[in-house]
């Protein structure tokens, strides 16, 4: 019982502090900090998860330098959609041509919180830009 006691708080720690990082957010998303640079996942480690953004390319690597590689397209200033277009990862759930869309919803400082839809599921995810 102690240790799911222990698991619960951390778990609800962890979301707490995801949702306490935009306290200030900014009253525009910035949404231009998604075109270019580093970014990692607040949910895992830079060297389990980190994504590159350059030159329109969208690259997600795991930690045994397998990756899924992306083409963004920006429909609007805060909404854009990636096509897969290579995956090194075996028995990956999507495959090339698959797509996503993605909708930032908010930003703070290096913070950027998107909701993304696929296979008509929706995910939250908060990057940090390392770079």
């Amino acid at each position: 019982m102690k240790t799911i006691t222990i698991l619960f708080l951390l778990f609800w720690n962890l979301s707490e502090a995801q949702e306490n990082i935009f306290l200030e957010a900014d009253k525009v998303p910035n949404c231009g900090i998604m075109k270019s640079g580093k970014f990692a996942s607040t949910s895992y480690s830079p060297k389990e998860y980190y994504m590159i953004v350059k030159d329109g390319i969208q690259t997600e690597y795991v930690e045994n330098g397998q990756y899924v590689k992306s083409k963004m397209e920006f429909l609007n200033d805060c909404e854009y959609k990636t096509t897969i277009i290579e995956v090194t990862i075996p028995n990956y759930f999507a495959k090339a041509g698959d797509f996503l869309t993605t909708k930032i919803i908010q930003t703070q400082c290096e913070y950027i919180k998107i909701k993304s839809i696929m296979f008509d599921k929706e995910y939250e995810f908060v990057y940090v830009k390392m770079d």
